[in-house]
């Protein structure tokens, strides 16, 4: 048997789970969300497909799952490996407890990672996105979200936690609270300024909250929320490409180095630990790459 023979509902079991990862880990909610969902998920395969209960998981049963995430719903690589790595930390939490004797995602290995190129919006495309009218709070709402994350790059969950007193004004920059709590300051344009100003105006004059983006509701803005958000403006842009926050995380970071800018400061800007995060917007900046070939090598040179 892989678990005991008494069952606890699992929905106590997600939640003692996430409970413990908030106190020791200091995971962003936004994290911590995304745990919620794909174990909520894997415990609806279970229940559905294989009528059993998390506890009564084998080995077997954890290769099927991978199938499913592969073969059924098709997952990206990136996918697949974050949901196989939150059962599996889900389930050595049980064993630990007690709840389980062995963990079925032991022997499970991860993807190999796919050598693809992140998606990023030309500056062309971001003109058009940016261009579009802001006349009352929903608008006013989404563009400043819209410029605001490709001004700084910063993540969405860092973007949604910002408060009004986390903005300075006179030096165009914000205090961002980033992964592991780590703070760092990011930078936004006259033009971001302009648009924030009429937004928060605008946002005083209906709600009183501290936090920076609200829904139409004067709530936190949900990250639920955004997503609607972006696939509406999709539609409406009648884009191919995807669009999502971490796209324009990706084209704030490219559009940066394409420009000349020094692959460290962008490390530092967008909050990555290891330069070897940085490193993949190396792969899409041929252009500067090659400007600079045919600018410092002696046959390059015409």
């Amino acid at each position: 048997m892989a678990c005991m023979e008494e069952t606890v509902d699992e929905k106590e079991l997600i939640a003692h789970f996430i409970a413990v990862q908030r106190s020791i880990r200091n995971l962003s909610a936004h994290t911590l969300f995304a745990y919620e969902q794909d174990l909520a998920q894997f415990v609806l395969w279970a229940k559905t497909s294989l009528a059993i209960h998390p506890q009564e998981c084998r080995r077997e049963d954890a290769k099927m799952y991978v199938r499913h995430l592969t073969k059924e719903k098709q997952y990206r690589h990136a996918t697949v490996n974050r949901k196989i790595s939150c059962v599996k930390m889900f389930y050595t939490y049980l064993v630990r407890e007690g709840y389980c004797q062995q963990n079925p995602f032991s022997l499970v290995a991860v993807h190999r990672q796919q050598s693809t190129l992140p998606d990023v919006l030309s500056p062309k495309e971001v003109a058009t996105l940016l261009s579009l009218p802001s006349t009352d709070f929903p608008s006013l709402r989404d563009m400043s979200l819209f410029s605001l994350l490709y001004d700084t790059g910063c993540r969405i969950s860092e973007v949604l936690a910002l408060k009004e007193r986390d903005v300075s004004w006179k030096e165009n920059r914000i205090l961002v609270v980033g992964k592991g709590r780590k703070r760092r300051y990011v930078f936004f344009t006259d033009y971001t300024k302009e648009l924030l100003m009429r937004y928060v105006t605008n946002k005083r004059q209906r709600f009183d909250s501290e936090y920076l983006l609200l829904s139409n509701k004067g709530k936190q803005l949900p990250i639920s929320t955004v997503g609607s958000m972006f696939s509406a403006y999709k539609r409406r842009l009648g884009w191919q490409k995807r669009f999502t926050p971490h796209v324009l995380r990706h084209t704030y970071a490219t559009h940066l180095l394409d420009n000349g800018a020094d692959i460290r400061l962008v490390q530092e800007l967008l909050g990555h630990a290891s330069i070897s995060s940085t490193q993949i917007y190396t792969h899409v900046s041929q252009k500067r790459l090659a400007k600079v070939y045919e600018t410092c090598h002696p046959h390059g040179r015409k």
